[in-house]
């Protein structure tokens, strides 16, 4: 939505708010990038991907701090401490990825343009009687090389979908089956799944590696559509989880005013990245509320949230809206993304003296 929005690193950084990153991590508790990641994921600028930087993520110095040349000036007799020479910048300035991830539907129609400005190029060159340059559509391919895993922390990483069958009884079923593959893939997730009349809402803490198989699972099971499922954020390298547990719950929202409610007509195209960032860091809020609590107060909270609650978490009407953005991945694109190999171009002479990444 901080995978504007589904913000994940097969290894472990920034995806996306999905992705335009998809809401990527994170502002307040969770604005690292709502899409996109610093080893694998937070690499994606998220053009592609939301990504909310997460105040608890890793993260780089604020350049006021490292930069003695902005803020307050100096007295011209004291000698100025510049910490770049020592430390370098943040890789997250130097590293750069070659081909940026992209929502399916915007490549196609960036993809549809450059082959109108090419044909247009090839006419102008021909009446000019020179060829001009064009680029080549190799470029958009992802690399073939083998990715590297990286888990230095928790990522937390919400999935939007619509119930496949609403007349049954989703909750029981949706709390079956993810106790079977947890137990049997030995996966250790935590996180809160609830269940509204027509779509589901996961918010799910674990790594980032067995996140990606959470995704390829859930592309094979039957309780959800997986064809309607989108990750709508994803923050990575978070240093710990919000719940120790995972809880089910299927709840009746009600419509609200103000940025995150109300009807579909005041959601606007121009307020979609901030109604996207707000809906997840609302998300994470409530987390951290009930994630101070017991586990038998959460169960009790869950079973009647009090108002205050239900603002802090997306109406039924709301995800439904979300679910038709071309600016979230599909469960398909995201692993294309995230659980391939990407290319990334070092500029060394900024990270100097910070030794070399790759060795020759």
């Amino acid at each position: 939505m901080e995978k504007h929005g589904s913000m994940r690193q097969s290894g472990a950084s920034h995806r996306a708010l999905t992705r335009a990153g998809t809401i990527t991590n994170r502002q307040v508790d969770s604005k690292k990038s709502l899409v996109p990641q610093e080893s694998r994921r937070r690499l994606n600028p998220s053009p592609s991907g939301l990504a909310v930087a997460d105040a608890n993520a890793a993260g780089s110095f604020p350049v006021n701090e490292l930069d003695p040349t902005r803020g307050n000036s100096r007295s011209n007799n004291t000698s100025s401490f510049n910490a770049l020479e020592l430390l370098g910048p943040s890789l997250l300035e130097v590293l750069t990825l070659v081909n940026p991830p992209q929502p399916r539907a915007q490549r196609d129609a960036q993809q549809q343009q450059a082959g109108e400005g090419t044909v247009q190029e090839h006419e102008d060159s021909d009446n000019n009687h020179h060829v001009g340059n064009s680029s080549s559509s190799e470029e958009l391919l992802p690399s073939t090389a083998e990715a590297a895993k990286f888990d230095t922390g928790i990522s937390r990483s919400a999935i939007l979908g619509k119930v496949a069958d609403a007349s049954v009884d989703n909750a029981r079923k949706t709390q079956e089956y993810f106790a079977k593959i947890l137990d049997k893939l030995k996966i250790e997730a935590t996180g809160l799944v609830l269940l509204q009349e027509s779509t589901v809402l996961l918010y799910v803490e674990t790594t980032a590696d067995q996140f990606l198989v959470l995704c390829r699972l859930l592309l094979r099971q039957k309780i959800i559509d997986a064809a309607s499922m989108r990750v709508f954020a994803s923050c990575d390298d978070n240093p710990g989880r919000i719940l120790q547990g995972l809880y089910f719950k299927k709840v009746t929202l009600a419509a609200r005013q103000g940025n995150s409610g109300g009807d579909s007509s005041e959601w606007a195209d121009d307020a979609f990245r901030q109604n996207a960032i707000e809906t997840f860091l609302n998300l994470i809020k409530f987390a951290k509320k009930i994630g101070l609590m017991a586990p038998a107060e959460i169960r009790k909270c869950l079973m009647n949230l009090a108002i205050s609650d239900q603002m802090l978490l997306p109406a039924n009407d709301l995800v439904l809206w979300l679910l038709t953005r071309d600016e979230f991945m599909s469960l398909d694109e995201f692993l294309h993304v995230y659980d391939s190999p990407i290319e990334i171009e070092l500029e060394s002479e900024r990270v100097w003296p910070v030794h070399p990444l790759i060795h020759y």
